[in-house]
């Protein structure tokens, strides 16, 4: 039986799904992971098939005006009002790559998308295949919290949480829908709704959504189906072909462990330098260490290296972070993830979209300090927020919530979910 897993992002939104493919693959399913040309290399060799679709997310986000724009800003409002603008070219590009998902998903059995690849659930329905909602980050509506997009407002009620969700619904759907639209009347294919998101045609048709991540951290609402299911993150536990450099390792153990800090997929091409001059200063004024990853910034910087900075590019975190003793990111679902189960105090340095909520989360389950903005960082405040983490009632409490989350066995329980699905009568 073939299922076909399809996303497209960021490394963070791709390693869930390799995970489920990983579980899946061993459990005796075909599985075909469908995402962007840039990550081949990366899923093959986890021994998954793949099926490239004709995009390139980091030279994506490095060379179109439209998403470098986006990814100035992290007011949410502000950051869904850029992309509904796009262009024509970005809009082109996302009608063809509807195309190839169409193509790649044709004999399979089995569609799990992502929420930002919606067109997954609309392919499932017109070709009676079965479909999986898999979010690796809260998307499905509750009262007990706002959306994750607005979740750093003030809290006004349920019926205010509920119109957040409603209108994170309404904006979600209107990055993909133009294209999907213009993809489906093109090709002539049998009507669906298209008024209504798919995510919500999903949750309300009884069929699976799994929530990728921790309920410890986002707890489930009381009035979810039963078909909605949060089962903790999805990771890798056995980074493939990995070998850390006897430099850092040398580093690590060359005194008390060092801090990690990195911004993954966010870009600071034009201001690294200055980051990293904050980010120095701080480490050296909290009389730290720190390993620096360098994520998408990695051919932009050329400075002087302190003797307390180490520099990495690709490391996987399940083998870096239960070895530092604080993580400072830029709050994406699987860093964040990554943090926690290592059982780590985490500092958020947020730049666009839900990671604002993931610090804001941070500081809410007492293991991290409160998030401070990219456009607001400074030595000193890192310094205070480095400090404040490294408290022992912070660090205990991190420690306590890593320990948990390492039980939750989210990709076995999701593996668990959709073969009940799919061998139900």
């Amino acid at each position: 039986m073939k299922i076909a897993i399809t996303t497209v992002g960021s490394r963070g939104d791709l390693q869930p799904f390799i995970s489920l493919g990983l579980g899946l693959k061993k459990a005796g399913y075909d599985v075909l992971i469908i995402s962007a040309k840039n990550e081949e290399d990366f899923v093959r060799n986890y021994g998954l098939d793949f099926h490239a679709l004709d995009v390139n997310i980091q030279e994506l986000m490095e060379g179109n005006s439209d998403v470098q724009g986006i990814a100035k800003g992290s007011n949410p409002l502000k950051f869904m009002i850029t992309h509904l603008k796009g262009s024509k070219n970005l809009k082109s590009m996302m009608i063809k790559t509807q195309c190839e998902m169409w193509d790649a998903c044709q004999d399979a059995d089995l569609i799990v998308f992502h929420p930002g690849m919606p067109i997954g659930y609309y392919i499932a329905h017109v070709n009676h295949k079965k479909s999986v909602l898999l979010n690796p980050f809260p998307v499905v509506a509750t009262k007990d919290y706002p959306s994750i997009l607005f979740y750093s407002l003030p809290r006004l009620g349920k019926v205010f949480n509920s119109l957040t969700h409603a209108l994170f619904y309404k904006m979600f759907w209107a990055l993909a829908k133009s294209a999907i639209v213009a993809f489906w009347k093109g090709k002539k294919l049998p009507k669906v709704d298209f008024k209504t998101s798919p995510v919500i045609q999903q949750i309300k048709s009884g069929r699976p959504v799994i929530n990728a991540y921790s309920p410890l951290v986002f707890q489930p609402a009381r009035e979810w189906g039963i078909n909605i299911q949060t089962v903790g993150s999805l990771t890798i536990e056995n980074e493939s072909n990995f070998t850390p450099a006897k430099e850092l390792v040398d580093f690590i153990n060359a005194g008390e462990p060092p801090i990690f800090i990195g911004f993954g997929s966010m870009k600071d091409i034009n201001s690294f330098t200055r980051t990293f001059e904050i980010l120095s200063e701080a480490v050296t004024k909290t009389k730290q260490r720190a390993v620096i990853g360098l994520g998408w910034t990695k051919n932009s910087f050329t400075g002087a290296i302190p003797e307390n900075l180490f520099l990495i590019e690709n490391t996987p975190f399940t083998w870096l972070f239960p070895q530092m003793k604080l993580v400072i990111h830029h709050g994406g679902a699987g860093t964040t993830a990554a943090g926690l189960i290592a059982g780590k105090p985490t500092i958020i340095i947020p730049h666009i979209a839900d990671q604002p909520a993931w610090g804001l989360r941070v500081y809410e389950l007492g293991v991290g300090s409160k998030p401070i903005a990219k456009k607001n960082l400074t030595a000193n405040k890192l310094s205070k927020a480095i400090l404040f983490a490294l408290q022992p009632r912070i660090v205990e409490t991190a420690n306590q919530l890593g320990q948990s989350m390492r039980k939750e066995n989210g990709s076995g329980k999701a593996v668990e979910i959709i073969h009940k699905y799919l061998t139900d009568k």
